[in-house]
């Protein structure tokens, strides 16, 4: 009877504990479910942390962004990986897939430094996984340096990690349409007051140029930046230096592609050159020799620190000549 009793007593602890884990549990998917509602990203302090996602009683996985928004930080592309995210957050709230069982989050340095420390997280922006019942692994981190943080490659990321199909909805931009509206006008503008001259519509040099700078305005990202904006620059916040390009594929700075530009327009200038020395009158022909070297010289050289650049951001590309 004794040892009936105690295991009477033992039973009944088991069952309040599993009864009270349930309730808590409850409880914080309830919690997670009203906040998601009225803002897709849960912003996290070190207590919220702890309770949602450190502790072990959860059943629900979690897509948590470690960032450092604050200006002081001075961490500018963190703003644009923040609205890569609220885009994919968003699109998730208001699509099929939703449920209570994933979440997303977001731990700001100053509001959740203890959350960096138990993470041993010394950089930002980072992605992290945090599956049901389980801490995540190195695979559960998002590898920002080959894939880029734009919102295509977070669903990705997500899909491959929760298996959740999430279809992005990117709100209107319409910088676009007004840079072309804008464009239009000014080119009717100039027609009207060049009506009673258009020679120069059939002048072969004009038209070569507008089409050599359409091209390079094209590949060398400058649509990107206007539907993007990105930042000019990027400081970074433990060294103090502004660094000129992203390093990953997926993100560039208005600098970087300045430079790209200029890489391009040089290396067009020196095929140029090379088309051009032959036609060149000379009785020796040193100087078409002169201007071919000069035209190879350049192609070779800023050809060179192109690949250079490509392959800096696309790691593991295998190609280079003359600058590695």
């Amino acid at each position: 009877m004794k040892y009936f009793v105690y295991l009477f007593f033992i039973c009944a602890c088991i069952t309040l504990n599993v009864l009270s884990e349930e309730d808590v549990l409850s409880d914080k998917i309830q919690q997670l479910t009203q906040w998601s509602l009225k803002k897709p990203i849960i912003r996290l302090n070190n207590e919220h942390f702890k309770h949602y996602v450190k502790a072990s009683s959860r059943n629900y996985s979690m897509f948590i962004m470690f960032t450092a928004l604050s200006p002081q930080r001075q961490c500018s592309i963190c703003k644009q990986a923040y609205d890569e995210f609220q885009i994919v957050a968003q699109s998730y709230r208001y699509s099929n897939a939703f449920s209570n069982s994933v979440f997303f989050g977001m731990v700001d340095f100053d509001d959740g430094s203890d959350a960096f420390q138990y993470l041993k997280l010394n950089t930002a922006p980072v992605f992290i996984y945090f599956p049901p019942k389980m801490k995540p692994k190195k695979s559960d981190y998002m590898d920002l340096s080959r894939s880029g943080f734009s919102a295509e490659q977070i669903i990705k990321w997500i899909h491959d990690r929760a298996d959740v199909e999430i279809q992005i909805y990117r709100p209107p931009n319409y910088s676009g349409f007004l840079l072309v509206i804008l464009m239009i006008t000014m080119i009717l503008g100039l027609l009207y007051v060049k009506r009673d001259s258009f020679k120069f519509l059939f002048n072969h040099i004009v038209w070569g140029i507008f089409i050599i700078l359409a091209i390079l305005f094209c590949i060398s990202g400058q649509i990107w930046n206007s539907i993007r904006g990105p930042p000019f620059t990027h400081r970074n916040p433990q060294t103090g230096q502004s660094g000129l390009f992203s390093g990953t594929s997926g993100y560039q700075f208005i600098a970087e592609t300045y430079i790209v530009f200029l890489l391009y327009f040089g290396v067009s200038i020196g095929v140029i050159l090379l088309n051009e020395a032959p036609k060149l009158k000379s009785q020796t022909g040193k100087r078409n020799s002169f201007v071919a070297a000069v035209g190879i010289v350049v192609v070779v050289i800023l050809f060179s620190y192109l690949l250079s650049i490509f392959r800096s951001k696309y790691q593991g590309y295998p190609y280079s000549f003359l600058i590695k």
